[in-house]
């Protein structure tokens, strides 16, 4: 009898598994190649609270609720999900007022554009070996023409109370440009993150070459994640110290191990 085949490992390059793997190649090993379980409890609300604001916005967009029946809509969830109860990093409930008010910040910005494609999902493979098959994946808000300018634009909700600086976000504008571009072969004439919150939008324009190089960036990434393998000691440790790190345990287990060090400030302090 011939030995059972075994089962690659698969998973997908996407805009939060991507910041992962730059933040802490451990962390992403953890999470996308062992899919080890949580360990530490971390704060849930952000998530819950902004996944109802965009499920609200989506209903909209679709013509499926009104504003009023969108107002109601995440009153409801809001019950529905324990938002009174969930701490925020503060040890306090979020505001509830402060997501009507986003929430009626986002129905304004749908109401100036037409053609809405809301949440569409888009994969495809991207390469593979004898281990593994590494995908790319991700979901975008809203594609739309933009009225006033008959523009195609990228929309994405953020419910955060500041403006990411960071790369993080200006790759996640990249990589829908480039999962737009590879499924319909158009490249949107903006990407607009609209900060809700604060009624602030900020703005990314990519080139064909600037997908070009993303392209380039994706398959290194992807080759070096092959070359690394099922070996949890190829993947670097990285920044495990994150509030919002839910392997925390594992993370620091397998820092442990490999430096004698359980202290993730002491091992920064150590690196430098």
């Amino acid at each position: 009898m011939l030995p059972k085949k075994k089962d690659k490992i698969r998973f997908n390059l996407s805009p939060s598994s991507l910041n992962t793997y730059f933040q802490s190649p451990l962390l992403f090993y953890l999470k996308y190649i062992a899919k080890v379980p949580d360990d530490t409890k971390v704060p849930v609300c952000y998530g819950l609270s902004g996944n109802i604001v965009h499920n609200c916005l989506e209903k909209y967009a679709n013509k499926e609720i009104t504003k009023d029946e969108a107002y109601l809509l995440l009153i409801s969830e809001w019950g529905k999900k324990n938002l009174e109860y969930h701490k925020d990093i503060k040890g306090t409930p979020l505001n509830k007022q402060d997501y009507l008010l986003a929430l009626i910040e986002g129905l304004k910005i749908v109401d100036k554009h037409e053609n809405h494609i809301c949440e569409e999902t888009i994969q495809f493979s991207l390469i593979e070996n004898n281990e593994m098959e590494i995908g790319i994946k991700g979901i975008i808000d809203l594609q739309a023409i933009h009225k006033p300018t008959n523009k195609k634009v990228i929309i994405d909700y953020k419910t955060s109370n500041s403006i990411n600086q960071s790369k993080d976000f200006e790759r996640q504008a990249l990589f829908y440009n480039y999962l737009i571009h590879k499924e319909k072969g158009i490249l949107p004439e903006k990407t607009i993150f609209h900060y809700l919150k604060l009624n602030t939008p900020k703005e990314y324009s990519f080139s064909h070459l600037d997908l070009q190089a993303f392209e380039e960036e994706l398959l290194a990434i992807a080759e070096q994640i092959l070359e690394y393998g099922t070996n949890i000691e190829n993947y670097p440790i990285g920044d495990i110290d994150d509030t919002f790190n839910s392997k925390r345990n594992a993370c620091e287990q397998e820092l442990q191990r490999r430096t004698g060090c359980s202290n993730t400030r002491n091992f920064v302090q150590m690196r430098f």
